[in-house]
């Protein structure tokens, strides 16, 4: 929902109809409401995490969730099926993606603040070791036939590659500003590290850790996932409101899928037949077929980012909503594409008056509310911890 000065300007055209200037409330994707019809989603629980949860990753022979709180400096373990917290642990300074070595039962996160990769032994919960890497790692993603962890250096401008069995850093491949999620595709050899400040995503040979090249992307690309059929990455461009369709070989994004605001997390289904996008600005994750249409759209918690689906338990996904420090574990019901398209209807507040929205004054430290604007240009900041 996005609030817009009133008044006689070609963006917005809308004005309340009994005059004076009130803001409205505009369309686009995240005004709009699923209609009626069956629900094609069904809660299994919300768990409160700690502080700023993101990153999010299930060990496939337990069960157990690991859950990287940024703002705890703290990973937290769920137990999915009692959607209860059943231990946490202390690791670096803000932790924000997480994964897990299924070979070893080890965890790994990228601690931004510390510029290190924190090793966990889940059979303790506990921290044994540390690796240092480039400046504010911010995503992570395993290479188990590889035996590599490779970790994108926002700061540093790399991505490092570590060891998995010794545990240590063996290169830092040139990224570019902002370097942070990966993806690998194993099929083809190849390494994916998107570059959220640069708008780029780096595509690298993973046998050579060569770099292929750079392509560009729409603004704020902060998540990414592979179809192993077509070898295309999808990627979420989180200031853009959309998902990028890269094919690899043509360096080139072949399509531009819509979704609701701020999409900073994606993972691909395991059916590989649809993506999941966690919508930051929209509170809700979207079932996306690989040609863009939105199969369903799920609502779960405040500021979500990090999304995965359980490895044993198709359809079930658990969600990292940093607004709320919870995780929401929710079964999506869907065998398919919908027999219909996804009915929208907008939603009822648009085109009427802006609700009452009051917000501290920077010059006097008192709550003003946006209304005494009405009909002026002003400037609202909002931050985003991500």
């Amino acid at each position: 929902m996005q609030a817009v000065p009133a008044g006689p300007t070609e963006a917005d055209g809308q004005t309340d109809a009994r005059g004076g200037g009130v803001p409205v409330v505009a369309s686009g994707p995240s005004c709009r409401i699923t209609g009626s019809g069956p629900v094609p989603y069904a809660y299994h629980g919300e768990v409160v995490v700690g502080l700023d949860p993101e990153g999010v990753i299930v060990d496939r022979r337990t069960g157990l969730a690991y859950v990287a709180c940024s703002r705890s400096n703290s990973v937290s373990v769920v137990d999915v099926e009692r959607a209860a917290v059943v231990a946490t642990g202390e690791v670096g300074a803000e932790p924000i993606d997480i994964s897990l070595d299924t070979r070893t039962g080890r965890v790994f996160t990228a601690d931004a603040r510390s510029d290190q990769v924190s090793v966990i032994d889940t059979a303790t919960n506990e921290v044994v070791t540390t690796i240092p890497v480039g400046s504010y790692p911010a995503g992570l993603e395993i290479d188990e036939d590889r035996r590599r962890l490779y970790c994108g250096d926002a700061v540093g401008c790399t991505m490092s590659v570590i060891d998995l069995d010794r545990l240590e850093r063996i290169a830092a491949v040139p990224a570019e500003l902002g370097a942070g999620a990966i993806a690998v595709d194993g099929q083809r050899d190849r390494v994916f590290c998107v570059n959220f400040v640069a708008s780029s995503v780096t595509i690298v040979d993973a046998e050579r850790l060569e770099v292929l090249g750079q392509v560009p992307l729409r603004q704020g690309p902060c998540a990414i996932g592979v179809d192993n059929a077509s070898g295309d990455a999808f990627i979420a461009d989180s200031l853009a409101s959309t998902v990028s369709r890269l094919d690899p070989e043509a360096q080139a994004v072949r399509a531009e899928l819509v979704v609701p605001n701020a999409p900073v997390g994606l993972t691909m289904g395991q059916d590989g037949d649809r993506l999941y996008v966690a919508n930051r600005g929209d509170g809700s994750v979207s079932v996306l077929g690989l040609d863009g249409a939105e199969w369903s759209r799920i609502p779960v918690g405040a500021a979500p980012g990090g999304v995965t689906e359980h490895p044993t338990r198709r359809g079930r996904l658990l969600v990292a909503n940093a607004g709320s420090g919870s995780v929401t574990v929710v079964d999506d019901l869907l065998e398919g594409p919908p027999p219909t398209v996804l009915e929208e209807v907008e939603h009822p507040l648009v085109g009427r008056p802006l609700p009452a929205i009051p917000l501290v004054d920077l010059w006097t430290e008192e709550l003003r509310d946006l209304g005494e604007w009405a009909g002026r240009k002003y400037v609202v900041n909002v931050f985003a911890s991500w």
